[in-house]
């Protein structure tokens, strides 16, 4: 399977659906409950990104099978050894401007799925991180195209996204870290 996510396709799924949310704030939303929520099903994340869906029309059924796609492909990044995850936000095709504000959106989405369920936790990185996903949240954006912003942009998405994957981890542990009690004795 391809776990590879595609921007533009989520962003032309999402505008065929009644929704007011943009791909990178529904993605950003869809990781926020993954972090906080150990048994999250689709439709908890279709609930809050969509404001309905007719599964007897065709072209929505094709859409929400597509949704679905996104959500396990999203669930099994998060979840992989490689810390293969990647952001659905607008890549180096787009102008510096695009992918910036998509980051913003995806960081606004993923706090307000942190925000639907209370996180518990005192963990001072995890919280940290938070705090700094929320400052970037409030940036305005006012990018140039050039390279050395580009690179700085770079960097935070980078920063975002093992920032994602560290507050993942602290919240829902991988269980293939857990050894049994029987095992040691």
């Amino acid at each position: 399977m391809n776990n590879n996510l595609d921007y533009d396709e989520l962003k032309d799924t999402l505008h065929s659906l009644n929704t007011d949310d943009t791909v990178s704030s529904a993605h950003g939303i869809l990781c926020g409950f993954a972090c906080v929520k150990p048994d999250l099903a689709l439709d908890d994340w279709l609930g809050e990104i969509l404001v309905s869906i007719d599964l007897n029309n065709v072209n929505e059924k094709t859409q929400h099978e597509y949704l679905a796609q996104i959500y396990n492909n999203t669930l099994i990044q998060l979840n992989d050894e490689t810390l293969d995850f990647q952001l659905l936000i607008a890549d180096e095709d787009c102008q510096l401007r695009e992918q910036a504000q998509t980051l913003i959106q995806w960081c606004q989405g993923f706090l307000v799925g942190l925000g639907l369920f209370k996180i518990q936790t005192h963990d001072e990185d995890v919280l940290e991180m938070i705090k700094d996903f929320g400052e970037i949240a409030k940036l305005e954006i006012d990018v140039l195209d050039n390279e050395k912003n580009a690179q700085d942009l770079n960097e935070i998405i980078e920063f975002v996204r093992i920032g994602t994957l560290l507050i993942q981890e602290t919240l829902q542990p991988s269980k293939q870290d857990y050894i049994s009690p029987e095992i040691l004795h």
